[in-house]
């Protein structure tokens, strides 16, 4: 039986659905893996800010401008103008909370959005082995249960959008 493992698991676990559990099952089962593990599900506004915080310090505003919309840039900008303005990463990590609220979550981010009628899920390309990746992606892509599939290098998670029933 294939496993699904949580990077967070008191954080995330509870937060995919039967549903989209026994989804990612039978992409597993299809493609042969035994083991994923998922990095990241629903967020609160306040989780999205801190990741999108994270990122641009990690890896700059040009690459984190590329994984977001009109929104997400929105976003970043306000960063650049709090970053600017000397504010501190509390204040930063607020303000763009702020702006996140103000925007809409969702609209930010699918994973900021209501779980109960859409699970987002990111699964770390490291957890499946190279040999299978090919048909986990092709799993995904032909299973119609999945509404939105993102792969690297356009994202650096396989995340998955599976609306509820």
């Amino acid at each position: 039986m294939p496993i699904i493992q949580f990077l967070s698991p008191a954080r995330d676990s509870a937060k995919v659905s039967a549903h989209s559990r026994k989804v990612l099952l039978d992409i597993m089962k299809i493609s042969g893996i035994a083991q994923i593990t998922i990095t990241s599900t629903a967020r609160t506004a306040h989780d999205q800010a801190r990741i999108m915080f994270e990122n641009i310090e990690r890896h700059g505003v040009a690459h984190q401008k590329k994984l977001y919309g009109t929104y997400g840039d929105k976003v970043i900008d306000e960063f650049l103008t709090l970053k600017h303005n000397g504010k501190s990463r509390a204040d930063i990590i607020t303000g763009l909370t702020e702006k996140i609220n103000s925007l809409g979550p969702r609209n930010v981010s699918r994973h900021a959005g209501n779980p109960n009628k859409l699970n987002v899920v990111d699964i770390a390309p490291s957890s499946i082995n190279l040999a299978v990746r090919k048909k986990f992606e092709s799993a995904v892509s032909n299973d119609s249960r999945v509404s939105n599939f993102l792969m690297p290098p356009k994202d650096p998670a396989y995340h998955l959008e599976i609306p509820q029933p």
